[in-house]
């Protein structure tokens, strides 16, 4: 499941992911994102992963066209997560973003939301 809040007065967009992420998921949630983007320009995030088990090949495939289409409309983007897959996919993903890109362990989150609002 995909969640999203925001953005807040920082231009903060936090988005929470858990269990098995489908397409489904990012077909329900990318449209407000997009407009978000479309309306507001760049936004930074604060992505918590919550027991995410897993992603389905087209849940991959949407965010992947998401983030290429909108690379340029992301600010900083911190990811917040508890397992060391999720800090070796945050690291994978640097690359594909203008904007630094940062993992943190859920037992740092108030860093990180500090890191993302500065």
């Amino acid at each position: 499941m995909l969640e999203f809040s925001g953005p807040d007065p920082h231009r903060v967009v936090t988005i929470t992911a858990s269990g098995k992420l489908t397409r489904a998921d990012y077909d329900r949630s990318l449209p407000a994102l997009e407009a978000l983007l479309d309306d507001l320009g760049k936004l930074r995030f604060y992505i918590v992963l919550e027991n995410v088990t897993g992603f389905e090949l087209g849940a991959l495939w949407e965010d992947l066209k998401f983030d290429l289409k909108y690379r340029d409309r992301f600010g900083r983007m911190a990811i917040v997560g508890d397992r060391k897959w999720e800090e070796w996919t945050a690291r994978l993903a640097r690359p594909f973003f203008s904007e630094e890109v940062r993992f943190f362990y859920a037992d740092r989150a108030a860093e990180a939301r500090a890191w993302i609002n500065g």
